[in-house]
């Protein structure tokens, strides 16, 4: 099972667990992801939402074997649904971070409402050195966040941030060894709030034009889709699967 959804009561605990592929999330995970997501936006019984990896990896980021099936062909059927399922959701979302959190494992935060990493996470976004470009509206939010010089020093030049970076940008709440508890207390007070109090709170927060956010992402993975089916996309994805130099044009 490549993701374990647990409800504990008002709490969705969504855990993803391929250690075998560094948690990358491939269509049938980003297919999970977004019908688990939506139905949680609108049961009443769900009240906040935990989203979690494993110890040693957050994600790390789309599975690479997906990106050449698309190469080839194939449609991006779940990836899209997924980004839009996190910004539309009015249900708090509550992430714990450890480890590596690469391309979309990183930039799924931008719309996340609580933050706890361990000290070994690390945030990575290289989509150029993939042939790729920004998604998940990381095109316009993500400098809202982290500010533009260190939006463009890792969306452009594929640079990290570590978890210290982070919290001094605010890109985290806290950093802790154990992300994963302060995540399920931060949860388990959540749940015993006034919920739709917390929902138009959270709202009223997320001022963002959501159609402009939807169209943002649309309009990104429009030309992701292009540049996953370039040869220099293609190339840069076989130089990370092959490991060997690349051979750009």
């Amino acid at each position: 099972m490549d993701i374990c959804i647990t409800h504990n009561g008002p709490i969705l605990d969504i855990q993803l667990t391929r250690p075998d592929a560094k948690n990358a999330l491939n269509q049938a995970m980003y297919h999970t992801l977004a019908d688990t997501i939506n139905h949680a936006n609108l049961s009443p019984e769900t009240r906040v939402i935990v989203l979690r990896g494993l110890p040693e990896i957050f994600c790390g980021g789309n599975d690479m074997q997906d990106f050449v099936a698309i190469s080839q062909g194939m449609a991006d059927f779940h990836g899209e649904r997924f980004m839009k399922s996190l910004v539309e959701c009015e249900t708090p979302i509550v992430a714990s971070v450890s480890g590596p959190a690469i391309g979309i494992g990183t930039t799924m935060l931008q719309f996340v409402d609580v933050v706890y990493c361990s000290p070994s996470a690390i945030f990575k976004t290289p989509f150029v050195h993939l042939g790729l470009c920004p998604e998940m509206a990381s095109s316009t939010e993500f400098a809202k966040i982290v500010g533009l010089r260190k939006a463009k020093e890792m969306l452009l030049l594929g640079m990290p941030m570590t978890a210290e970076e982070a919290l001094a940008l605010g890109f985290i709440n806290q950093i802790n060894q154990t992300p994963d508890d302060l995540a399920f207390q931060c949860a388990e007070q959540i749940s015993q709030l006034p919920p739709k109090a917390m929902q138009i709170s959270k709202r009223m927060l997320s001022q963002q034009d959501k159609a402009r956010l939807l169209t943002t992402i649309e309009d990104e993975n429009v030309e992701l889709i292009k540049r996953i089916r370039s040869d220099e996309a293609k190339e840069a994805v076989s130089v990370f699967l092959e490991k060997r130099p690349a051979k750009f044009s």
